[in-house]
């Protein structure tokens, strides 16, 4: 299957923006959400754990996941891939300035394993036409501005 796609046009923020104050982009459109109930019933069939097994796997993960990169930790998690936190902050002119408060909330990373960064390198596109209704009649606002 393909990840889907529609076009729309945005305003050009690139360095050629003064011959073309707009351009077309491509813009995912994401699919159904899997739930994570039927992630771990579909995990759960295809294993000897069961889907109970599964979701208490998972519960304690991220658990130990958590407490880990609190710790400072990076976090290997097999084929799956590596979680770590990252943070910035405000900048001061000297050492004495710098107050802990300017440090900004962390965010998790996360960097794929080999199986994931193979699938992206496979994925297809296919792009999808926005839906009509039916009706000719013109004059009124566009439903999604922008949206070709």
């Amino acid at each position: 299957m393909a990840l889907k796609y529609k076009l729309v046009q945005k305003r050009n923020l690139g360095k050629d923006q003064d011959e073309n104050p707009e351009k077309v982009y491509a813009q995912m459109v994401s699919g159904d959400l899997v739930t994570f109930e039927e992630l771990i019933e579909e995990v759960g069939d295809s294993t000897v754990a069961g889907s109970a097994g599964v979701k208490a796997v998972l519960d304690r993960l991220n658990v130990v996941l958590a407490r880990h990169l609190r710790n400072g930790r990076r976090v290997n998690v097999g084929e799956l891939g590596t979680f770590r936190l990252n943070f910035g902050s405000d900048g001061v002119v000297t050492n004495d300035d710098f107050k802990t408060g300017l440090i900004r909330e962390p965010r998790v990373r996360f960097l794929p394993g080999k199986a994931l960064r193979t699938m992206k390198s496979l994925t297809n596109f296919e792009r999808i036409m926005p839906e009509t209704d039916g009706s000719e009649s013109g004059g009124g606002e566009e439903e999604r501005p922008g949206e070709l």
